[in-house]
């Protein structure tokens, strides 16, 4: 039962950061314009609404809870097609961090070079696990 431990935690965690700056909060940065070119990186100087931070904090809560429907119902159909399509977004924006494209359009310090070694690695990993925990490689 550890992967889904690990899941749910890294995932509220990120759940967390997003609902902070939801509220305002400009943690870990000094500034927001600080925050702002930390973790969008497209040269922006402000944070995006607070609804949009909001919104992505409560899919990830979602996405946290996931691994334990895996744990409920490894057989349902259901879970199968949801944990493809959770698996694959991560996956999906992990490989899409080190493309020219990407490279290209979020080039703003220090995202960039956090999104190289930390961001695009997290969510591929994130990726993996959860295809991992689906398969029953990793329980």
């Amino acid at each position: 039962m550890t992967l889904p431990v690990v899941l749910s935690l890294v995932l509220a965690f990120l759940a967390a950061a997003h609902a902070w700056w939801a509220m305002g909060r400009i943690w870990p940065a000094a500034s927001e314009p600080d925050l702002a070119r930390a973790v969008i990186g497209d040269g922006r100087l402000r944070m995006p609404p607070p609804w949009q931070c909001a919104a992505v904090a409560a899919a990830l809560i979602a996405v946290a809870a996931w691994p334990w429907v895996i744990v409920a119902w490894p057989d349902s159909p259901f879970v199968l097609i949801g944990s493809i399509v959770v698996g694959a977004v991560f996956f999906l924006r992990g490989a899409a961090g080190y493309g020219p494209r990407w490279r290209a359009r979020f080039k703003a310090e220090p995202f960039r070079t956090r999104d190289f070694y930390f961001y695009s690695p997290l969510c591929l990993a994130l990726g993996v696990a959860f295809i991992a925990l689906l398969t029953r490689e990793m329980h």
